[in-house]
């Protein structure tokens, strides 16, 4: 008879902290989600950086590459928040491609980048 009291009690408490952990959870999917997207941005703008390397290369296409990077990362350095409520707010799965996906989507949407370019070209004197 203990040992089936001893059963109940434990199976109570087990059910009682599971419907308040479970409450909890909803709080810290947006927190852990804002965290694994902060992550990704800032991992995307490590990548852009790295790029931005070779703008002393003596390929012109890679120089135009580094260029391009080093304007990318810089936009999304800036607008690291706005980046993250962004993917929040689209609800992106947690994949890298994906992520980085919609980051140049929205770097495309929000910048010029010709004309950003062409000032570049002019101070780099590229030909």
């Amino acid at each position: 008879m203990k040992r089936k009291v001893l059963i109940v009690v434990v199976g109570t408490l087990f059910l009682v902290c599971g419907w308040s952990l479970a409450g909890l959870c909803g709080e810290t999917d947006d927190v852990s989600s804002s965290l694994i997207y902060g992550a990704s941005v800032d991992t995307y703008i490590q990548k852009c950086e790295a790029k931005a390397k070779f703008m002393n290369s003596g390929s012109l296409n890679i120089r135009k590459s580094a260029m391009r990077s080093t304007v990318k990362g810089a936009f999304i350095q800036s607008n690291r928040t706005a980046m993250i409520e962004y993917l929040m707010e689209k609800n992106v799965p947690f994949n890298v491609h994906r992520i980085e996906y919609h980051l140049t989507q929205k770097y495309s949407e929000s910048v010029h980048p010709q004309e950003i370019y062409a000032v570049l070209f002019k101070e780099h004197n590229y030909q």
